[in-house]
């Protein structure tokens, strides 16, 4: 379902084929495909490799100029949603004037920034200087596509990156980033016997850049604490503990399997220990809700292995771990413990790190990667990707200035963000690129929820429209 009124709207049309097309991180097959089909149909120049990534030129006045999105959507849902992010298109509403997907994630993050290029390139409109717009595959699970399309693609020294959120910046700066997963193997024993399951759910969640210092819970430390609680307080032993979909998002629910003997303490710990929650959180979340249901297990973890994970849990860090003393506001170094999977006899967990400053990075990622040994663990890192590091004295943001001066009466706020940018890469790999990063109004990106506003949409074509022609006669 996508809303009859937008659906013969510049952009619109486009995003709305772009929804009906199932194209989440690693499956981005057919949206690949459909680009070049529309490149085809249109006469236009186009190459693609095979991971997917996708370059398609149209001719124009004066030196060429690169713009670039993601072709893939972060796939997240609600709990009771029955959405195949495999097989359905995206169902959204219009509510006023904001396109919202109520149930899912909408993909607004990077489909409005490719509706945008797919509008540009179809379009007769005059003044344009020739145009390369670069569609990379797989950005949501570590910007894949940007480490593998052949740079020789690119001739322009201008790049505008369209996955940017906010109307009234410019962004010309982000962080790099880098993995980490710690696998620990415990030892189990027999116990058939009565067990809880503990579920953590109805956090915020969210971006974990962008979304870092909100303050939001991280469901996977909260399920964890109840664990300490049951073992400390009702003799439980964990079973197992799994939380988390997506490197990049705040986890938004989490679930742990708890032996004990008495099921009905439990109960009343749970509701002692939500009210805690809800107090600790209040201001910014109001609905964290602990469940705790009966069941029964055949095993447990031993004494020892239950402790030890339950530790090094509660160990790992979540959050800022420094704001920048350059940037006023800007978060420099983070982490999110992202994701926590229970796999045969042992755990893994995958934490996110962030920094600004590549020292800081390596730092961060070297002291999660103390505690994961401390806890008998294997630890493997990515490899990573770079941070973009701000110019103040480009030539293509001085011109973005001057073009939303005329456009809007006003200065538009210059900024460097905390989340991940495939500027960085393309920037590192291409070399000699000039680059900042724009895009309308997207809020609650990676969480249902996810919207766009849609007078922004038609605003910020104007804008980039404006800014290109400038850019044709410079």
């Amino acid at each position: 379902m996508f809303p009859e009124e937008l659906n013969r709207k510049p952009v619109w049309s486009f995003f709305r084929e772009i929804c009906s097309i199932p194209h989440t991180s690693g499956d981005e097959a057919r949206i690949s495909q459909y680009l070049r089909s529309f490149a085809v149909e249109r006469g236009l120049q186009c190459d693609h490799d095979n991971p997917g990534n996708v370059m398609i030129r149209k001719a124009g006045a004066g030196d060429p100029v690169m713009l670039q999105a993601h072709m893939d959507m972060v796939g997240e849902k609600t709990a009771d949603s029955s959405h195949n992010f495999l097989t359905d298109p995206i169902q959204s509403v219009l509510e006023g004037d904001i396109l919202i997907a109520r149930e899912t994630t909408l993909g607004a993050d990077n489909g409005i920034g490719v509706a945008l290029m797919l509008e540009l390139l179809d379009s007769d409109i005059q003044g344009l200087p020739p145009l390369e717009c670069l569609f990379t595959v797989d950005e949501e699970r570590g910007l894949v596509g940007a480490l593998q399309f052949p740079p020789v693609w690119v001739t322009a020294e201008k790049l505008i990156n369209l996955d940017s959120e906010d109307l009234g910046k410019i962004c010309i700066g982000c962080a790099g980033g880098r993995d980490i997963e710690v696998s620990l193997t415990e030892s189990s024993e027999d116990y058939s016997g009565p067990a809880v399951e503990i579920t953590v759910e109805e956090l915020n969640g969210g971006h974990s850049g962008i979304e870092i210092d909100s303050g939001n819970a991280n469901a996977i430390k909260l399920a964890v604490r109840v664990c300490r609680q049951m073992e400390e307080l009702l003799g439980g032993r964990l079973v197992s503990i799994q939380g988390g979909t997506k490197h990049n998002a705040i986890p938004r629910s989490a679930r742990a399997l708890v032996a004990l003997e008495n099921p009905m303490e439990a109960h009343a710990l749970c509701s002692i220990i939500n009210k805690d929650f809800l107090e600790e959180y209040s201001g910014i979340e109001e609905e964290i809700s602990i469940k705790c249901e009966e069941a029964e297990v055949n095993h447990r973890l031993t004494e020892v292995s239950s402790k030890r994970i339950i530790d090094f849990l509660l160990a790992l860090p979540h959050g800022v771990k420094k704001m920048s003393g350059v940037v006023s506001g800007l978060v420099e170094t983070s982490c999110n413990l992202a994701i926590v999977k229970w796999e045969g006899s042992g755990l893994s967990a995958l934490i996110s790190v962030r920094s600004a400053v590549e020292s800081a990075k390596d730092a961060h990622c070297e002291s999660i990667a103390a505690v994961g040994r401390l806890a008998g663990g294997e630890v493997s890192m990515g490899d990573g990707y770079p941070g973009w590091a701000p110019d103040r004295s480009s030539e293509l943001l001085k011109t973005a200035q001057l073009s939303f001066q005329h456009r809007f009466g006003s200065e538009p706020v210059v900024e460097a963000i905390h989340a991940g940018l495939e500027c960085g890469i393309i920037g590192e790999r291409v070399g000699n690129l000039d680059m900042i990063s724009l895009g309308p109004d997207i809020s609650d990106v990676h969480i249902p929820g996810e919207s766009v506003s849609v007078p922004s949409v038609a605003i910020f074509l104007d804008y980039l429209v404006d800014l290109l022609r400038k850019l044709a006669v410079e």
